[in-house]
């Protein structure tokens, strides 16, 4: 796998956003919601480092959810059966998910919040 050619390294990668987005609902919900945002930063036109911030945690949000779904895959390729140390471990994933949502959210409403002028 290593020194393979960039555009072999690029299809690998491509190829696992795609499995994420036809097998995971919350990645198709988070890239609808980002597509939605990003539209709506062309509309309302906070500044530069609003749209930047903004741009970072959609990133984070969506490689969170990446790295959860990886994880999850490889958790229940080794260990299909339930047990409770590994449902903590996905617990945990998805409390990442969560928190990065929320700053998300947060850093977005404080982005209107500035452009609109409401505080």
């Amino acid at each position: 796998m290593k020194n393979q050619a960039f555009h072999k390294k690029l299809s690998y990668a491509l190829s696992g956003i795609l499995f994420t987005l036809r097998t995971e609902n919350n990645f198709k919900i988070q890239m609808f919601i980002a597509i939605l945002i990003l539209l709506s930063l062309l509309i309302i036109q906070p500044t530069l480092i609003w749209c930047a911030l903004i741009i970072i945690c959609i990133g984070l949000v969506l490689a969170a959810e990446l790295t959860n779904t990886a994880i999850e895959t490889l958790l229940d390729h080794l260990h299909p059966e339930i047990h409770s140390e590994i449902g903590k471990v996905k617990d945990i994933m998805a409390g990442m998910v969560l928190i990065l949502s929320f700053m998300t959210v947060l850093v977005s409403v404080f982005a209107l919040a500035d452009t609109f002028e409401l505080f």
